[in-house]
């Protein structure tokens, strides 16, 4: 593409998470984290880029434990940002009026500090304070972290329930038992495995799943990490659950109460015929996933669906 006589050449956008991350502190009310980059010289919300193979939910938990020292749970996520990253090409390009055009999309979420650890300065993050909303307000440098802010404020409070179809499992004509039992293959096991800090970034401490192997299989890696427990329904197989919507429905009733109740994020893990049962329950428009790839439906306190975020392993 060209552009006054300069050929632009375009590049995949970089990909980056951050969050607005509260406290509430006994005298001062909620507090926001922000801040200080000594190479910028300016105030900002936490924030960076994704690495190779890394989903921007679990990148954004990174780079907020990295540039504050706080821990967090993601919440409801918020507004994305991006910028312009346009820039000359490699001298061998720019000698032929050639320019790289690309974007940084930085996605934000509300999110809650579970534990925090005091950091050293270093080159890149030499302050970080914890502020009262309006001081936060005053001291941030841009707009657009301004406007997250009051956005995160804004939103209820609400639990996330997260929905996840099972990884890739071993073909049906490759298996002679019974379906139930047939397992997840490599790739399958490389979905579990991505799915452990994806599901860590929105906190998960319940886990419930389908009694098939491959439902199993999935939450396992997370299980094993967190030392979480997974409780298994027969209703919400394959073989049960795909032709009994009203047994899928209680099952699923069950659960939401539960996470509310006690306001713990939960994962739920089923097949892809079961799917559109739960989402009906939920009063979620009907939609397909694949294999690892998962909703995360944050409720309010009346089970009713806030926000709705889709997700998947990049395996």
């Amino acid at each position: 593409m060209r552009q006054g006589g300069v050929q632009v050449i375009p590049a995949k956008p970089v990909l980056a998470g951050g969050a607005v991350v509260t406290r509430e502190h006994p005298t001062r009310g909620t507090e926001v984290v922000v801040v200080h980059r000594k190479r910028y010289d300016d105030w900002s919300l936490p924030k960076g880029k994704a690495e190779a193979g890394e989903s921007v939910p679990a990148a954004a938990v990174r780079e907020v434990l990295e540039e504050t020292g706080v821990s967090i749970r993601l919440g409801v996520p918020l507004d994305t940002v991006s910028y312009d990253l346009t820039k000359p090409a490699r001298p061998d390009l720019s000698k032929h009026g050639k320019v790289l055009s690309g974007i940084k999309r930085v996605s934000y979420w509300g999110a809650t500090a579970t534990a925090s650890v005091k950091r050293a300065p270093d080159h890149e993050v030499d302050v970080v304070a914890w502020l009262p909303v309006r001081a936060a307000l005053s001291r941030l440098s841009y707009a657009a972290d301004h406007f997250l802010l009051s956005q995160h404020l804004e939103q209820p409070v609400t639990t996330p329930l997260v929905i996840v179809r099972h990884a890739k499992a071993m073909d049906r004509k490759d298996w002679s038992k019974k379906d139930v039992a047939r397992p997840i293959n490599a790739l399958g096991r490389r979905q579990a495995k991505l799915l452990v800090p994806m599901l860590q970034a929105y906190g998960v401490e319940r886990l419930v799943s389908s009694t098939a192997v491959r439902c199993l299989s999935t939450l396992q890696p997370y299980a094993g990490a967190t030392k979480h427990k997974i409780m298994t329904y027969p209703g919400l197989t394959e073989e049960e659950g795909t032709h009994d919507a009203k047994g899928v429905s209680k099952i699923v009733r069950r659960v939401r109460t539960s996470a509310l109740t006690a306001g713990r994020p939960t994962a739920i893990c089923v097949h892809r015929p079961v799917l559109p049962h739960i989402l009906e329950t939920l009063e979620i428009a009907p939609t397909t996933l694949v294999t690892g790839e998962f909703l995360v439906a944050h409720l309010t306190g009346d089970g009713s669906v806030h926000a709705l975020e889709r997700h998947r392993p990049q395996a």
